[in-house]
């Protein structure tokens, strides 16, 4: 190419530029990248199957009411081309967590079992959060074992080693049949909803062995004087050795109504001779195992039960006869309900804000009937971060959600537990990774992370029950290593 032409290719080049630059004038210079929900049709409903049907809202059923002071940028409809970032709502103080029965409760920890039953999606896998306020609590009231944990557990947890065995020799998970009242639907019951209190059941039918372990590498655990069966009666329970287990006490669930469950809740409780940390017992037999808690007499017990996808409207799913059971006999006296995370994604509006909030209210009131006697601690979505128009930002309608939720715990009777506001509103997720607190997808907390939250959980817990039950009334502080039994549980006989 000769200079002239070269020279006159550069010139042209510079042209087109300022013609650009000159139409451009007085725009922005940001490059925005549109998200793949951009393109997508608008979408009111959840992206889930399951979780929209279980989401539809009774013409019956009041509208949870948004707070009036609720300022944000957001607009009401779903286009993501006008989205702004949601600012955290001000004047949201952490109220107090009003929980009566709970703490009434707790006074009477080292004469009977205090039960917590935590619910909630995969933030608290593997005894996440769960094993910290165990942990804090057991240390103040007294108490062992982990509580109740699936026959099959296929995600390990940082409590307890455990593994399923025939003839002495480990075998998978998959050779033991598993139902689920959440999750894919081909793992759901073909024919009712007995699911027990985990919203999980194994089915044997042939002899298995569970072998179970407690750890002690993440946070201390304590050994555990009992083990509560949870079974149908089409199966039978041996613990090996037998010369482990000082008696037995069966426990049937009553039916006082004319229709009978088909496969009613079964519990045996193994009182041991002496406390253990690991156990191993056989199941033979045709049946349902629902689950087994390592446990103690008295103290407090905390069960721990993720549902991973859940956005915890399917407990409407499980046997309110088979809950209320478990509530009783164990006698729960606190449920903690950790939700919502599942649900944001596909939350673009305040309509689909008001419809999970009010299908969470039906889960609530079924939950609660179940466990009359129990308080409610219900523990919103943490801080989530996504990308809007690319832009890294809280997912906008989150602080909506956590409003409505809050309202809505409220009015139900229960103490709603802001993990959105606590972490630090909208935004605060990208502090959290940054100090390895939660994970690069900036929605699961690390290890650390879900220790720290676990802390400030226990914290709150312990402080509101000091200013709730005069100094006088607390229950004498319980030595590390020991275990609080019942006049009738003689653990060293």
């Amino acid at each position: 190419m000769k200079p002239s032409q070269i020279l006159l290719s550069i010139l042209s080049t510079f042209i087109v530029l300022a013609a650009v630059c000159a139409v451009g004038a007085g725009r922005s210079s940001v490059v925005r990248i549109p998200s793949l929900a951009s393109f997508m049709p608008e979408r009111e409903t959840m992206a889930d199957s399951s979780l929209a049907e279980s989401s539809a809202v009774s013409d019956s059923m009041p509208a949870t009411r948004l707070p009036d002071t609720l300022a944000v940028t957001t607009p009401s409809t779903d286009s993501t081309a006008s989205r702004k970032v949601t600012e955290l709502p001000k004047a949201l103080p952490q109220t107090k967590l009003t929980l009566p029965s709970f703490y009434a409760a707790l006074q009477g920890a080292g004469k009977q079992s205090v039960r917590i039953v935590h619910f909630g999606d995969s933030q608290i896998e593997e005894d996440r959060i769960s094993m910290v306020l165990r942990h804090r609590l057991q240390e103040r009231f007294g108490g062992g074992g982990i509580g109740l944990i699936p026959l099959v557990q296929t995600i390990p947890t940082y409590t307890a080693k455990q593994s399923i065995e025939q003839d002495g020799h480990a075998v998978a998970a998959s050779s033991v049949k598993r139902y689920l009242a959440y999750g894919p639907s081909a793992m759901r019951l073909k024919d009712g909803n007995l699911y027990g209190p985990m919203a999980q059941v194994a089915y044997i039918d042939h002899p298995v062995d569970v072998s179970v372990e407690l750890l002690r590498d993440r946070v201390p655990t304590r050994d555990y004087n009992r083990i509560r069966i949870l079974y149908s009666d089409s199966v039978e329970v041996q613990l090996l050795p037998d010369s482990l287990e000082q008696r037995r006490m069966h426990i049937a669930t009553p039916t006082n109504d004319s229709v009978a469950l088909a496969e009613p809740l079964l519990q045996d409780i193994l009182v041991l001779q002496v406390p253990q940390r690991s156990s191993l017992i056989r199941f033979s037999g045709n049946g349902y195992v629902y689950g087994l808690s390592l446990e103690t007499s008295a103290g407090v017990q905390v069960d721990n039960i993720p549902m991973r996808g859940a956005a915890g409207t399917n407990f409407t799913f499980i046997s309110s006869r088979q809950l209320a059971a478990y509530f009783r006999e164990t006698h729960t006296a606190l449920v903690i309900m950790q939700f919502g995370g599942n649900a944001m994604p596909a939350i673009r509006s305040q309509a689909a804000v008001t419809r999970y909030t009010e299908s969470m209210r039906q889960q609530i009131r079924y939950v609660m009937a179940a466990a009359p006697k129990a308080s409610l601690l219900f523990i919103g979505p943490s801080d989530m971060i996504t990308v809007v128009d690319g832009e890294q930002m809280s997912y906008p309608m989150l602080p909506f959600l956590d409003r409505a939720l809050a309202a809505m715990v409220e009015e139900e009777g229960g103490a709603y537990y802001s993990l959105f506001r606590l972490m630090g509103g909208a935004g605060s997720m990208v502090g959290w990774r940054d100090k390895g607190l939660a994970g690069e997808d900036m929605v699961h907390f690390t290890r650390a992370g879900a220790k720290k939250v676990g802390e400030m959980l226990a914290k709150q817990l312990l402080e509101d029950y000091d200013t709730t039950i005069s100094a006088d009334s607390i229950p004498s502080v319980v030595g590390d290593s020991a275990i609080v039994p019942s006049p009738n549980d003689s653990v060293n006989k």
